[in-house]
């Protein structure tokens, strides 16, 4: 019989692993409105910018602010679930890229329940 391990009754599991996939979501969606408008201002005439290019241009800063808000969410969880399971991350790396690379190398330990 193996050891518990100190992450398995975590609340900030599941937090993560959707903040992650929220995070995932969110630069995708910003790359997508990044690559719409830099095809439609190609061919933009020089002045003022046409109604379309205005909404492209809103819909690029709503994506990057949901980006920055799902980083915030994920660096939160992250945050608290390091704590919680007792993890220390090595000097000189990100806390991001070690929670990053802890979820990569530990499959079993992220929820299976999610939709």
């Amino acid at each position: 019989m193996t050891a518990p391990r100190p992450y398995q009754n975590s609340l900030w599991l599941p937090r993560l692993v959707e903040a992650r996939a929220a995070m995932i979501q969110s630069a995708g969606d910003t790359a997508l409105a990044a690559d719409e408008l830099r095809r439609y201002q190609k061919f933009a005439r020089p002045g003022q910018p046409s109604a379309h290019i205005v909404q492209l241009r809103q819909r690029q800063a709503a994506a990057r602010q949901a980006t920055a808000r799902a980083k915030q969410a994920f660096l939160k969880a992250a945050m608290e679930f390091t704590r919680e399971a007792e993890l220390l991350p090595p000097p000189r790396v990100t806390l991001e890229a070690f929670v990053l690379d802890w979820l990569d190398a530990h499959p079993d330990a992220t929820p299976t329940s999610t939709p």
